[in-house]
């Protein structure tokens, strides 16, 4: 242990170097855990409020506009062996703003879901019904939110995208223990008592089956022989499958930046272990010469490094956990906006999660300081006391390895069958391999700067004291141009996907005014009646009018979506085409961008489609852009079936819209064309706060860089700070040529960054976000985020260096 005690001895005497190893990994692992537990939690939460209504049920039979409660009495009745049970579905607020989701169920049969109540195979779950109001919860939920039996509570049944709000008042009847699946803001009544309390008595929104497949094409032939004149369809629950779609584009933007913003903590511990071989090398010479060889002194720096990666990751661990918490209320806002409510915000602390940002912490240490340690105790004792203190700049080991990596890249865009990944790659190697060019960048530019410059002695001197220490700061100013560059480039292809969006929007929108029904069950769709569809089409005051529905549906078992409506001139201009024509057959379909580069879809392929219309084919005859689904979507000459929305022409919109709310009140939602734009645009900025944010923390790590590398660089050289006080220079003068050189590198840093900031934002729209989605953005500049960052970067640089020359002279 004595090695290992002189090692370590030297952050005593250097804390700065101590500080600076372990608030780049703590800040790096941070993000990183912070990400992957809110991508996780996310996913997870989703797919438990999913499986809370299905449990053990594989089917579910659930038509737009609900069930008749007879036809499950005659399926139970006819097939006494069926494991089926039907639902109703509500979704409440209590009086802190808190969604809950109201089950109706048979409580007295549980069928696919009595493992959700921890009951035996052979035992129901006991439950007795005194009141109509009655509900129960989970124990542990109901300990959690402080309900205890016999208490009522205030909730607020609908009141959100235009439903009308009715006040319920609910009694806790009792608790039951959960099983397999956290019954989380989950409220269970029986079916008999949620009927008049949701207002659908006699109605069933969905039944849901536990079936083999053989069973389920038997009931599935039973629905068509027995209910021809009814569209009745079993579709196959997955809610992990669903899940996986939750929020890609969100989630890709994320867990980008959280590996960004480890590099940047990779290259931050880097940059410190290179000062700490500098200021080392008499210490490691002394050893050598007291007898320890090469390769023991690196086993007990192998243990210091695991010391420090260790303390560093595990303070990144605690800290991410910390983001994550305080940043899952908005993520779940974003993600409720584009999916709807979801009752479980919880944060879920994830063990593989952890135990990958400990993997990443821990091996990206070693990765990134071993060899250089290694090459310096290959010197020997003599040439590690006389060596300079200056670390190794081995400008041609960097100049191969950018130029290997550019390769690479462009191999990976040649070959799109390298897919996402090889997208990524291209992104990620983008940058490093600028990153890897940046020293040599600066050191042209110093170099020209130095032979031109004039001004003050203090500016001059700046410059070339910056040249000369630039082996010192270049990992440093690499980290700050991936973190500006990352910056920039995320931030031009956001700013760029709000100005596609906004675009197709404006093209999209061609109606005039937008009608349809309030939501239906779990914040699905509701379905406009025959009479109301009668009277709208009937008002004198309508010139044109377009039907719509859109359906889930299935591709050889990927997720999509089955869109129809009224192909009338009017909307044909909305849908400009990238490929084909418009069809002019029953068995024609559109098929959107993302369908036709997510599943390879191309014109004149036919298709099989399953939904809740049955199974069908079509063949694809055109192309058209659409940002609204990353799923897919295919667009059909709207036939039969319930109506969704209905797209009006007229006019006299605003009289139109005065006399159909005059009409129908709250019993419809009016939007008119500029207000469903507003409203889009509103969720596409909140859905991207959480990238601003965590965008802002990463500039954050790097100016920390920065600042720590000046302030060791300060340390290094207090004695060349001496020797300029001697031969006259002020200690102010010392404090203004450090804050110069800041100020001056940051600048350099942010200038240079611009292009490959700009580069990242071409792969991203062109190479990314169409291997991802399938979707092409329109290039736009957005010429605020290069702005921003010459702005910030000089002032956070000069910052930076003044606290560090406070601190030295």
């Amino acid at each position: 242990m004595l090695p290992l005690k002189a090692l370590l001895r030297l952050y005593r005497s250097h804390p700065w170097l101590l500080l600076m190893s372990l608030a780049g990994l703590v800040l790096g692992v941070s993000l990183v855990v912070a990400i992957e537990l809110l991508n996780h939690s996310a996913r997870t939460n989703f797919v438990a409020a999913r499986s809370q209504l299905a449990g053990e049920a594989n089917y579910r039979l659930a038509p737009a506009g609900g069930l008749d409660e007879q036809l499950y009495v005659q399926l139970v009745t006819s097939q006494p062996a069926l494991d089926a049970m039907p639902q109703l579905h509500g979704w409440l607020k209590d009086e802190e703003g808190r969604s809950f989701q109201l089950l109706g169920m048979d409580l007295f049969n549980p069928g696919p879901l009595r493992q959700l109540f921890g009951a035996r195979p052979d035992s129901d779950p006991a439950f007795s019904l005194n009141r109509a109001d009655s509900v129960w919860l989970a124990a542990p939920e109901a300990d959690r939110l402080g309900w205890q039996a016999g208490q009522s509570r205030r909730f607020v049944l609908g009141g959100s995208d235009g439903a009308s709000a009715r006040p319920l008042t609910l009694m806790l009847a009792g608790t039951f223990e959960p099983g397999v699946v956290p019954m989380e803001r989950l409220l269970i009544t029986d079916i008999g008592l949620a009927q008049p309390l949701l207002g659908k008595a006699g109605r069933l929104d969905r039944i849901v089956f536990k079936l083999s497949d053989a069973e389920a094409r038997t009931l599935q032939a039973t629905l068509q022989t027995d209910y021809p004149n009814q569209p009745l369809w079993l579709e196959p629950i997955s809610p992990a499958l669903d899940a996986s779609q939750l929020g890609d584009a969100l989630a890709l933007n994320l867990t980008a930046l959280s590996l960004l913003a480890m590099a940047v903590g990779l290259f931050l511990v880097f940059n410190a272990q290179r000062f700490v071989q500098s200021v080392r090398r008499p210490q490691l010479a002394q050893l050598i010469i007291l007898g320890m060889g090469p390769s023991r002194v690196l086993r007990w720096l192998i243990v210091e490094l695991l010391i420090l990666a260790t303390v560093g990751t595990l303070l990144g661990v605690l800290l991410g956990s910390l983001l994550a918490l305080a940043l899952m209320g908005q993520l779940t806002q974003a993600l409720a906006d584009l999916y709807g409510p979801n009752p479980i915000d919880l944060l879920r602390l994830s063990p593989v999660s952890l135990l990958k940002a400990l993997l990443i912490g821990l091996l990206g240490t070693l990765a990134a300081n071993l060899p250089g340690w290694w090459q310096l105790l290959r010197q020997s004792p003599l040439e590690l006391r006389a060596g300079s203190s200056r670390p190794p700049a081995h400008p041609w080991r960097r100049r191969v390895l950018a130029i290997a990596i550019l390769l690479l890249c462009a191999l990976c865009l040649w070959l799109p069958q390298t897919g996402l990944s090889g997208a990524l790659f291209i992104a990620g190697g983008w940058l490093l391999a600028m990153a890897l060019w940046l020293p040599d960048a600066l050191r042209g530019l110093l170099g020209w700067l130095r032979r031109r410059a004039g001004g003050p002695l203090t500016a001059r001197l700046g410059v070339a004291e910056t040249l000369y220490h630039l082996d010192r700061t270049a990992i440093a100013v690499m980290a700050l141009q991936l973190a500006i560059a990352a910056a920039i480039g995320i931030g031009v292809m956001v700013s760029s996907f709000r100005s596609s969006v906004e675009i197709w929007l404006g093209q999209r929108l061609a109606a005039d005014l937008y009608v349809t029904a309030p939501k239906g069950v779990a914040g699905s769709k509701g379905s406009l009646s025959d009479a109301t569809l009668e009277t709208l089409l009937a008002n004198p005051l309508v010139s044109a009018a377009s039907r719509r529905s859109v359906h889930p549906a299935r591709r050889q078992g990927q997720p999509i979506e089955w869109a129809q409506m009224d192909f009338i001139p009017q909307l044909k201009a909305a849908y400009p085409l990238l490929a084909g024509r418009w069809p002019t057959r029953p068995d024609e379909v559109l098929a959107s961008e993302p369908l036709t580069v997510r599943l390879g879809v191309k014109v004149g392929q036919t298709l099989a489609i399953s939904g809740e219309q049955g199974p069908r084919q079509f063949t694809v005859t055109g192309v058209y852009q659409d940002y609204g689904s990353d799923k897919g979507q295919i667009l059909h000459a709207f036939e039969a079936g319930a109506v969704q929305s209905l797209a009006l022409f007229s006019n006299d919109p605003e009289q139109l819209a005065d006399r159909l709310r005059e009409r129908f009140g709250e019993q419809l939602n009016l939007l008119s064309a500029p207000a469903i734009h507003s409203a889009a645009l509103k969720v596409f900025d909140q859905t991207f706060v959480v990238t601003e944010l965590l965008k802002l923390l990463i500039l954050g790590i790097a100016f920390v860089g920065i600042g720590s590398a000046f302030m060791v660089l300060g340390l290094a050289r207090r004695g060349e700070l001496q020797t300029l006080q001697s031969l006259g220079l002020s200690p102010r003068h010392c404090r203004q040529l450090l804050v110069w050189q800041g100020a001056g590198l940051g600048l350099l840093t942010a200038l240079l960054a611009l292009p490959v900031g700009y580069g990242l934002a071409w792969v991203l729209i062109e190479v990314v976000n169409p291997r991802a989605f399938g979707w092409r953005l329109a290039f736009e500049t957005a010429p605020l985020h290069a702005v921003t960052a010459l702005l910030l970067a000089p002032v956070c640089g000069a910052l930076a260096s003044w606290y560090a020359a406070r601190r030295v002279v």
